[in-house]
Parts: structure tokens; C-alpha cells; sequence
């Protein structure tokens, strides 16, 4: 088939096509002069940079087909009349750079934002790392131990035996920017209720390895690790979590991965990522009097900050950091940003879900949507009045370790 040079991809009548070959060979027999050139011209138009051709008027006259040829199809048409295919493309090439600029700009920001974003739970932050306190402060007796998670990292905890035959293990888990030793007070009154307590440094945090952390999702192979540890110690017993706000989350989703969690306490646990940002983003752009006193971004009063928050509204910015946390860690944590309320209707052991009701970052009403989606009967709720969120047993000493040996207690009866 013949393609007109710049016209690739134009089919050209076949009835017109006979028709150009058969002048073309009755021109190369009167004047094969004049074909050559005709020729040539045609070859050097389809070669790059493309010119245009110049045309004599009695050439295509000669050579262009008779009243009793088929029409030409209207492309081949508008090339004879003139047109100037290079020229289109040169048009749309314009038009295709001029929409470069702002889509390049927006993919820019978006991924900026999701860089930065995803950089706050990526690397090695110090303000994860501190401790000056430990089980010697508390009158605990204890043992440093090592092991790892079931993807590799290395982990570090401290290891609390009960003073008497212990009725069980609980291994408890801080919440996001915290170590273990925020968990010694909690430890002391499990030890002397009787249960053994293996206290331990998430990803990223105290004395463990690690280089990202996650809403819950990725610690959850800490604790599976740390549950594959009590076994090679040779204890036997049940096996119950306790975790905070990160560490209450890593403990459902471990809950429901693992028949061995006997138990679960969830304190100050989030139904998703995306509940916590929503949070953060309406409390520094709408309440910055609550921030009084704090520096950096924790000052929601500084204009600056609240603009950074004031840019969280605009649509894409959460798939934008979920994606980046993809590309840097491959971890996939899902548009909803590891939410545990599917993971929740998956448990099938007994969970105490703990809430303070001055938690402006987990509302009793969000705990209380993890508590409807685990299935069953065998689940409790305690509200601690007027406290805010990680302060639910500092504000209410007795009322928590009433209400968290009373459930283990019946929940992990031999």
C-alpha cells in the first residue's frame, strides 16, 4: 500500500491508488525525467526534519486521477487541497507543553507532600529512642532479652516475671513515640497480679532496630515475634496483649492473625490512619488556642503551621503520602491508612477496648466503632472520665487496674 509521506497511518483508496500507478508508469514511458524528480521529491518530504513539497501545478495536474476514478477519501483529499500534516502536529505539540507545566507543577507538590509526609515515619528519629528509667525504678526484677519480628528486624525487651506460678504472659506494646519504660507502671500491677510480662520496643523505637514505623500494620510482626519468643522460653500458658494508641492497634491486628492471643487490651486504638490525620488536621486549623505554649509544628497558633494543615483539605493529599510510603518502604498501608475495623471482625478471642473521654484524638465514639466490629459477645468497654489520650491510667490508677486484672482474669482461665 502507498502512504503519502507525513500521512502514516492514512489509508488511501484502492481504486485511487490503481490509478496513481497507472499514471505513474505511463509518465516514467513519455518522460522518465520528470517522474524521477517527482520521485525524489516525495522520498526527501518523508525523511526527518520533515519540509514541506514543493508542487507544480502541472505535475499533479498529470498525475491526478480522471473523473472515472473512485473518489479519494476525505484525508487524502485535504492533503491534495493543502494541508499540512507537520504543521498539525507541531500545533498539538504546543498544546500538549502548555498542560505539561501545571500537571508537572501538581505532581511536584502532591509529591513533595508525600515525601515529607511519609518522612515522618521513615528513618531514625531520636525522639524515639531515650530512656532513663527502668524496671530497678519500679522494684521490678528483670531481664533485658533479645529476638526478632517475623520479618527480620531486631527487637529489645525487658522480661518481668511474676513472683509466684504465673497465671499467663502479657506482652505490652507503648503507643507512637514512646518506649518501654512508659509501660512500667502499667507492668508493675501485672506482675503483682500474677502474670508474667514481656514489655517491649516497637520498630523504630528504644533499643529495637528498624528503619519505618506504621499506623499499627508493619508492628503487628513485632508482636508476632515477641509471642514466638515467650513459646521458646517454654511457657505454656495464654498469651494476652495490652497496647496503647499504636501499640492497641498492632495488638488487634495481631489478635487476628494469631490463634495464640488468649486476650486482648486495647487502649486509646484508632479505627484507621486516616481518623488520626483528620483529627490533627482539623484541631491545628480550626483550634490552635488548644496548642498554647508549644513550639514547632505542635503550635498550632503559628500561621505557617496552620497553613501547612489548611493544605491537608485539598483532595489527593493523603493518596499522595500513602503512595510515596509505598515507594520508599513497600508497604502498602491502603487509601484508609491501616484500617483495623476489618482485621477487628476477624477476632475471636475475648477484648477489653479502653477510652478516655477527654481524647480529642480518639473519641469514645471512634473506640466504640472498633468494639462493634468485633464479633461476638465476649468484648467490654471502659470509659475513663476526663482522660485525654495515653493518660487513661495515670488519670484513673484504680479504675484501670480494676477493670484490666478483673478482665484478664476471667478471660484467661485455665
Amino acid at each position: 500500500m502507498f502512504v503519502l509521506p507525513g500521512s502514516e497511518g492514512i489509508e488511501i483508496h484502492p481504486a485511487w491508488q490503481r490509478g496513481f500507478v497507472q499514471r505513474l508508469a505511463s509518465g516514467l514511458a513519455e518522460c522518465p525525467d520528470c517522474v524521477y524528480r517527482l520521485l525524489s521529491l516525495i522520498i526527501e518530504a518523508g525523511e526527518e526534519p520533515r519540509t514541506e513539497i514543493p508542487v507544480v501545478r502541472s505535475q499533479v495536474t498529470a498525475m491526478s486521477p480522471g473523473p472515472s476514478d473512485d473518489p479519494r477519501p476525505p484525508a487524502v483529499a485535504g492533503l491534495a487541497a493543502g494541508a499540512n500534516p507537520p504543521t498539525l502536529r507541531k500545533r498539538t505539540s504546543r498544546r500538549w507543553r502548555w498542560l505539561a507545566l501545571p500537571i508537572g507543577l501538581l505532581g511536584l507538590f502532591y509529591g513533595g507532600v508525600g515525601y515529607w509526609g511519609s518522612g515522618l515515619l521513615i528513618g531514625d528519629n531520636p525522639r524515639w529512642r531515650g530512656m532513663n528509667r527502668g524496671p530497678r525504678d519500679f522494684g521490678l526484677e528483670s531481664e533485658t532479652v533479645s529476638f526478632s519480628a517475623t520479618d527480620g528486624v531486631p527487637l529489645k525487651a525487658w522480661w518481668l516475671p511474676a513472683p509466684t506460678p504465673a497465671r499467663g504472659t502479657v506482652i505490652i506494646a507503648p503507643g507512637g513515640d514512646h518506649t518501654r519504660q512508659v509501660m512500667l507502671p502499667r507492668a508493675v500491677f501485672l506482675v503483682h497480679g500474677g502474670y508474667n510480662v514481656l514489655a517491649v520496643d516497637l520498630r523504630g523505637h528504644g533499643e529495637s532496630g528498624g528503619q519505618f514505623v506504621s499506623p499499627g500494620l508493619v508492628e503487628r510482626r513485632d508482636l508476632l515475634g515477641a509471642i514466638r519468643y515467650v513459646r521458646s522460653r517454654g511457657e505454656r500458658g495464654p498469651i494476652a496483649l495490652m497496647g496503647v494508641c499504636v501499640g492497641g492497634v498492632a495488638s488487634l491486628f495481631t489478635a487476628a492473625d494469631s490463634r495464640e492471643v488468649a486476650a486482648v487490651v486495647s487502649d486509646s486504638a484508632f479505627p484507621s490512619g486516616i481518623d488520626v490525620f483528620h483529627r490533627f488536621r482539623d484541631y491545628f486549623v480550626h483550634d490552635p488556642h488548644l496548642s498554647r505554649g508549644k513550639t514547632g509544628l505542635a503550635n498550632g497558633r503559628s500561621p505557617l503551621v496552620r497553613a501547612l494543615c489548611a493544605s491537608a483539605y485539598l483532595p489527593g493529599i493523603v493518596p499522595s503520602f500513602v503512595l510515596v510510603y509505598y515507594l520508599r518502604t513497600g508497604v502498602w498501608l491502603g487509601f484508609d491508612v491501616s484500617s483495623v475495623l476489618p482485621a477487628a471482625s476477624r477476632i475471636a478471642c475475648p477484648v477489653l477496648i479502653v477510652s478516655g473521654e477527654a481524647d480529642w484524638i480518639v473519641p469514645p465514639a471512634d473506640a466504640r466503632r472498633i468494639l462493634a466490629a468485633i464479633p461476638g459477645r465476649r468484648k467490654e468497654f471502659l470509659s475513663v472520665p476526663n482522660a485525654s489520650h495515653d493518660g487513661t491510667y495515670s488519670t484513673a490508677p484504680e479504675l484501670y487496674r480494676n477493670a484490666v486484672l478483673g478482665f484478664l482474669d476471667s478471660s484467661l482461665k485455665r
